[in-house]
């Protein structure tokens, strides 16, 4: 798998002190004030570290030439600003520093400067601006194509949502006065991330009037939760609530020290949900043979594990670059992150948009995004309303199923809404004729796992799918009792440690990444390799070649549609190279086919539990068995896999 898996200034005035102000938590989060700015010549940089262990790069960037604009102690990472040329180089050779990198490609701007002077190459100008339609006269809150292709009319009323779900909106900002957005707007826990630094003054988390796209952020608010209140548009889920945190800064780049903040911020504010709809600039795709852009994706990933950590789901744009995204080595951030949910978009007629990324091993869903044929009816500027398509539009309504997910599930953990999210979703298949798309109806490149599904998120029923028939489940699979599972069926493993094994997995990590999680799917036990923690990361992992495990025989209907469900993870260090991986193969007495599989990548990457869909529509009427298979095949990587909540169900077609 791919994943490893959109005025300026700092605080310039004034040198912080080692002894920073920092909060209890050791957050950063100091007075609110005034947005300060930089003198001509400074760059901003992020200084990596273990996490917790902070200090001493913190006296090294004072001793190098740099200020500490701002840090964050739980996830080792330092936001400096320095006007010497070989800061980055002198910090990598500090001890204790891991990486170190500039976040932007020209001078923090100073004093005076205007979104003129340097923006015309940013997110906003060169995607979110083109993402903004035409204004339109206020709708009477009429049943929209988007909404009906997810469900979400009926889900109103079942759940609309609960107030106690907070809806973070990282993006340009968010007028909330809207009439539309008033009665859902949490000011209280709005904040502006501009230059890496949280801003509490009241309306500094509002949009930039003069910014390019400074509307973008109103228009994402809208989707998600435009109140039902007899006025312009309904939201996915109308009865949440939504908070601005202004990482685009006037020029309208969306640098790494900005969404940095917004996630940490997010994360400690409680926020279900945060929302996406940009890439972090200045880089479109992040490489690790870079090491500026090596360490934005590490800040940002770390943002992104630690906000999963205290309950915030974070979904983002799939990107609107027509890519492949399995065949970009470089890394569309935050999207492609593992604990990220990348969302594709999706026309009214069930296409993918031509703009829309996408890819099998890379995106998990699709929602609507609009486009020629029809665009997305949405909040705008001044009590206006608007047109609006990308992306940009496809992962607030996501986010807003996933807000409807947390309100009829409130105790449920990250990893379980996320995988509801994905095994409600609607089987979207490929369209005839685009060769672009690979996969089965229940996973593909282009939607991932389907249509988000509204109304299945509040209900666990009544699915909008075209074919309401019931499922039969044939064959499941908890590993709680004795489970009919054989290791090493063929006898061909070649693995000299951590082979397949039933049961429960002790929690192990390296440089704060979840190696092997501390719990399953459900229950307490699954297939993993090598169940116990050991003395270090690396003991009980899979090592030295394959592993396998082989379920009982299942007869399949020979009619119908037939569907593969599980959960599953997999977590490696960046040595892996690419050639490990995890895959389920259906086997019969005369064929061998592998139906799902994730390799690893080339950046380190945690374990975290994902659902996921195969068709096996294609054995209708045989007899199969389901061989799980786990390499490490790279030589000296460290490799940890688990499979979990295996079920084959049948749903008969008319």
């Amino acid at each position: 798998m791919k994943r490893t898996r959109p005025g300026l200034g700092s605080k310039a005035a004034s040198v912080l002190a080692v002894a920073i102000s920092l909060s209890a938590a050791g957050y950063g989060y100091g007075n609110a004030g005034a947005e300060p700015q930089a003198p001509t010549g400074v760059r901003s940089y992020l200084v990596i570290t273990a996490p917790g262990d902070i200090n001493g790069a913190v006296q090294a960037v004072t001793a190098n030439g740099g200020k500490v604009q701002n840090s964050y102690a739980p996830i080792g990472v330092v936001i400096a600003h320095s006007a010497a040329t070989d800061f980055a180089t002198r910090m990598r050779a500090v001890t204790g520093v891991q990486k170190v990198g500039q976040t932007r490609e020209t001078d923090v701007p100073a004093t005076g400067q205007t979104a003129s002077a340097a923006g015309k190459d940013s997110t906003a100008r060169r995607y979110l601006e083109k993402q903004i339609g035409a204004d339109i006269a206020a709708p009477s809150e009429p049943v929209e194509w988007n909404m009906l292709q997810m469900g979400a009319d009926k889900a109103w009323a079942i759940n609309p949502g609960s107030r106690a779900v907070t809806v973070g909106v990282l993006d340009t900002g968010v007028q909330g006065t809207h009439e539309d957005l008033r009665d859902n707007f949490d000011a209280a826990n709005s904040v502006s991330c501009l230059y890496g630094k949280p801003n509490t003054t009241p309306g500094a988390w509002e949009p930039d009037s003069y910014a390019p796209a400074a509307g973008h952020g109103t228009s994402v608010a809208g989707i998600i939760a435009a109140a039902k209140n007899g006025k312009g548009v309904v939201g996915v889920a109308p009865n949440v609530r939504v908070a601005s945190v202004k990482v685009m800064e006037p020029t309208g780049y969306m640098y790494a020290e900005n969404v940095v903040c917004g996630l940490m911020w997010s994360a400690e504010r409680g926020f279900k949900v945060t929302n996406h709809s940009y890439y972090v600039d200045p880089w479109t795709f992040n490489y690790p043979t870079n090491p500026d852009q090596d360490a934005v994706t590490e800040a940002v990933r770390r943002a992104v594990d630690h906000a999963k950590s205290k309950g915030t789901v974070t979904v983002a744009a799939a990107g609107n670059n027509s890519v492949n995204l399995d065949s970009e080595q470089g890394l569309f951030l935050p999207g492609d992150l593992p604990n990220a949910i990348s969302v594709t978009a999706a026309n009214t007629r069930k296409e993918l948009a031509y703009y829309s990324n996408y890819g099998l091993d890379t995106v998990e869903l699709t929602a609507p995004g609009g486009d020629g044929y029809a665009m997305v009816n949405t909040t705008g500027l001044n009590n206006g309303y608007t047109t609006f398509h990308g992306t940009s539009a496809s992962s607030p309504h996501a986010a807003g199923v996933v807000a409807l997910l947390a309100s009829a599930h409130p105790t449920a953990t990250p990893d379980q809404l996320r995988s509801m999210l994905l095994a409600q979703a609607i089987d979207t298949p490929c369209p005839t004729g685009d060769s672009r798309c690979t996969g089965t109806a229940a996973k593909n490149s282009h939607f991932g796992e389907g249509i988000a599904n509204a109304l299945k998120a509040v209900s666990d029923g009544g699915n909008p799918d075209p074919d309401p028939t019931p499922e039969t489940t044939l064959y499941t699979n908890d590993f709680e009792q004795g489970t009919g599972w054989t290791v090493n069926p063929a006898a061909t493993d070649t693995a000299t440690a951590g082979r397949f094994e039933v049961g429960d997995p002790q929690g192990t990590s390296y440089s704060g990444l979840v190696m092997q999680p501390n719990n399953t799917a459900s229950g307490v036990k699954a297939l993993v390799t090598g169940a116990a923690a050991g003395a270090g990361v690396g003991d009980h992992d899979l090592d030295g070649g394959a592993t396998s495990a082989g379920s009982a025989p299942v007869a399949l209907p020979a009619t119908g549609t037939v569907t593969l469900s599980m959960s599953w993870y997999l977590g490696h260090l960046a040595n892996s190279a690419g050639a490990d991986y995890l895959r389920v193969r259906v086997v019969t007495p005369t064929a061998d086919a592998v139906v799902f599989e994730k390799k690893t990548g080339y950046y380190d990457t945690a374990a975290a539990w994902t659902a996921t869909k195969v068709d096996l529509s294609a054995w209708r009427g045989q007899t199969v068995r389901l061989v799980v298979e786990a390499a490490d095949v790279s030589g000296g990587s460290l490799v940890e896999a688990g499979v979990d909540d295996v079920r084959i169900t049948h749903r008969q077609t008319a």
